[in-house]
């Protein structure tokens, strides 16, 4: 151990542990001296579940990030253990100058009786020239405490009136039952009418609450001694009997009273229960549907605001790491200097501030610090009523919200992280292919290109080059020039489209006229086949960008015409159907699989066939289907019966010239 002064941290498995490596390492900071974290290993810890034990785990990586020690411990007791490692720290003149210890909050009447394990803890510090300071953590789980149970503080004039109410019928019952028996039966059965006053205790307090029915008891006692019991009229007790019965009925009042309000905050505590679960799990499934860190702010902000029925604020770093936090959403959230210092003191010592809490600072304002396991991601702010009650109960509701809140956002972030690493895989894998492609096809015609003019040159130097020699050599580098252009061409109009950066032109285009540019366009397919283009009329037009429609059509044809067996006919049909202009492009090929007709329009998709004959970038398609989507069209490929294959190109809007019948959708 150095010999310099240090901060400790006491930590456990509890999942805020992490508010206490935060702020012992801000004090220690401000303090400039080193600090630790000290975790004491219990027989207990052998019984822990998986996910605490990786949780310290987390945690001593976490303490080592933030630049303190982590120092683990076996004890018996996490009271002897870290009493033990501050006096080592003692003996070798490295003074502990501030101690930070988790205070669970005590749930239950027996609980909040007994020392807790962190009083127990500052009571044995006591011995040393040290300061010691509590984190409150939330608990683990939410149970009603005895005054929570019998809701003491909730105690309404109408309740007091229902009580005074309760006890008068009680008393108007007790006359009338001895206005209606004979008065010798009277006499003898004369402490039954203690039971109407019962009645009305266990009604209050059920109704109610426990104040009320204990008035309901005490009225009703004194009532009966009253009016009752002899001497009557007045108050006393002359008879053993009526004193025993009395003090009877009294106890039994007050018992009916303590039960009756322990089962009405019971019932009320399930209940209220109930209605934070649904709500929490209102607010996952919503906030669920999000994608994106500022959706799932906006749905949660609507939640938060319709559910508390208070002002919600979110409070979020500019970057990770950042020691400041700046308001995200909504942006018309305004704090004076009271909230922002509330605000800073929430972020920098990972613990609630603001109303309500111990750090106060006379804000209107509760700042609840929003963590996972992972660390802390931001501040969740409430803007507190002065209608709202203020209780145990109702800090575990903004607790837990915060909790919630936090996993939510840290899910989004975690799947965005997911998506841009799915991404950047799917990216590699087209990148991959298209160098592929770069390598094998574009490569293909360079050589041929290369090979013809080194023939060429190498032909003429030596006097040998013949006329038909030098022709055919020309010809070859020129159509495979030509190839090299269209598949150069097919990868940039892909990534043009994909990327966004061609805007359609949509104009009303003659489709006879860019089915009588194709010949021109692919002569240098038509040595070997034909096009029969049958009479397209002259009056049909489509609304489409001419370029990128006539490019289009050529790939198409261009395909069919690459597949087709020498002399046979590539033929292009026009009809209309009551919605939609179809164009039939029919070969004579060999068709295509089945199993292919709906993959052929993915990019790169004809290196994946057994069948490399044709050179290609398996662009073509890909950029024919784009293209009919882009212009709401769409484009289809069949097997005929009577074999080859036919492509379908649909055109959703489109008119018919001079006639009657004109179609625009």
């Amino acid at each position: 151990m150095n010999e310099q002064p240090v901060v400790i941290a006491c930590i456990d498995a509890h999942p805020k542990s992490l508010s206490l490596l935060r702020a012992a390492s801000n004090k220690a900071r401000e303090l400039g001296v080193a600090w630790a974290a000290i975790y004491v290993e219990t027989p207990d810890h052998h019984i822990l579940s998986r996910d605490a034990r990786e949780r310290i785990l987390r945690f001593t990586a976490m303490a080592e990030q933030l630049g303190g020690n982590f120092i683990k411990q076996e004890s018996s007791d996490p009271v002897s253990g870290i009493s033990f490692i501050i006096q080592q720290f003692m003996e070798t003149q490295s003074p502990v100058l501030h101690v930070f210890i988790g205070q669970t909050i005590r749930e239950g009447f027996f609980n909040e009786l007994r020392r807790s394990t962190a009083e127990k803890i500052a009571r044995e510090l006591e011995k040393y020239p040290l300061t010691v300071s509590f984190i409150p953590l939330s608990a683990a789980s939410y149970t009603p405490s005895w005054f929570d149970r019998l809701q003491l503080q909730e105690i309404r004039p109408q309740d007091l009136l229902f009580a005074l109410l309760s006890v008068a019928i009680a008393y108007g019952a007790s006359e009338l039952l001895r206005a209606s028996v004979p008065h010798i039966e009277w006499r003898i059965n004369a402490h039954n009418v203690t039971a109407f006053f019962l009645i009305a205790s266990a009604i209050t307090s059920l109704r109610c609450g426990l104040i009320p029915g204990l008035i309901s008891a005490v009225l009703g006692f004194s009532l009966v001694n009253y009016a009752f019991i002899f001497p009557v009229g007045k108050f006393g007790i002359e008879s053993t009997a009526d004193g025993v019965s009395l003090s009877i009925f009294l106890v039994s009042s007050v018992a009916i009273s303590l039960m009756g309000a322990y089962s009405r905050a019971s019932n009320r505590a399930l209940h209220q229960k109930e209605k934070r679960s649904e709500a929490l799990h209102s607010l996952h499934r919503i906030a669920s549907n999000t994608d994106t860190i500022d959706d799932a702010l906006e749905v949660l902000h609507e939640e938060l605001t319709h559910l508390l029925n208070m002002e919600v604020a979110f409070f979020m770093p500019k970057a990770a790491g950042s020691d400041k936090v700046e308001l995200v959403y909504p942006r018309s959230t305004a704090l004076d200097d009271r909230d922002q210092r509330a605000l800073e003191r929430c972020w920098d010592d990972v613990r609630r501030t603001g109303l309500g809490t111990v750090t106060f600072f006379k804000s209107d304002w509760r700042f609840e610090p929003l963590m996972t396991a992972n660390g802390e991601i931001g501040v969740l702010g409430f803007k507190i009523s002065s209608l709202i009650k203020l209780d145990s109960s109702f800090s575990r509701l903004l607790g837990a919200l915060a909790d919630q809140t936090a996993a939510i956002l840290e899910r989004i972030e975690l799947t965005r992280l997911m998506s841009e690493s799915h991404v950047r895989e799917e990216r590699e894998k087209l990148r991959a292919m298209l160098l592929s492609s770069v390598s094998h096809d574009l490569k293909t015609p360079l050589a041929s290109i290369i090979g013809s003019l080194s023939i060429y040159k190498r032909m003429q130097n030596s006097g040998r080059l013949k006329q038909e020699i030098a022709d055919e050599l020309t010809d070859t580098a020129l159509e495979e020039a030509q190839r090299l252009n269209s598949f150069i061409s097919n990868i940039l109009d892909m990534t043009r489209i994909e990327s966004g950066d061609i805007q359609f032109n949509k104009d009303w285009v003659p489709i006879d006229e860019m089915l009588g540019q194709m010949p021109r366009r692919l002569r240098h397919h038509l040595t070997t086949s034909k096009l029969d283009i049958k009479d397209i009329p002259s009056e049909i037009e489509v609304q489409a960008d001419q370029m990128m429609t006539e490019q289009m059509l050529q790939n198409v044809i261009e395909n069919a015409l690459k597949y087709s067996p020498a002399g046979s006919t590539v033929t292009i049909r026009c009809e209309t159907e009551e919605t939609e202009l179809l164009i039939k492009i029919q070969d004579q090929g060999p068709g295509f699989p089945d199993e292919k007709l709906e993959a052929i329009f993915d990019k790169y998709e004809r290196l994946k066939m057994s069948d490399s004959k044709v050179a290609g970038t398996g662009l073509g398609l890909a950029i024919c289907k784009a293209v009919m989507e882009k212009q709401s069209g769409s484009i289809l490929a069949i097997n005929c019966p009577e074999g080859g294959a036919e492509f379908q190109l649909r055109f959703s809007k489109y008119r018919i010239l001079n006639s009657e019948r004109s179609k625009l959708i």
